[in-house]
């Protein structure tokens, strides 16, 4: 589920459950694999975040790791992810 505004990133953030997508990366040019990165919700990095990025709305909300991983399978296999090492040793 795509997060629409700062207010709803900032309490799932609180609420501590789940995990949120940065697709900070998405067809920039950059190192998608190493930008795009799966946080859990409580993570101190989400905190810091914006809900849009260069005006584009870039973070995404799911219930489980399993329901994230299987969603970045299907969606994000080709630019690539990878897991926040603050939160996902």
């Amino acid at each position: 589920m795509r997060i629409v505004d700062d207010r709803e990133l900032k309490q799932r953030h609180m609420n501590g459950h789940g995990f949120i997508y940065n697709d900070f990366g998405q067809a920039t040019g950059w190192n998608e694999e190493e930008n795009n990165k799966l946080h859990r919700a409580s993570c101190s990095q989400v905190k810091r975040m914006t809900y849009v990025t260069e005006g584009k709305l870039t973070k995404h909300f799911f219930q489980s790791r399993k329901e994230a991983i299987d969603w970045l399978e299907t969606n994000r296999k080709e630019q690539g992810y990878t897991f926040c090492t603050y939160c996902n040793p």
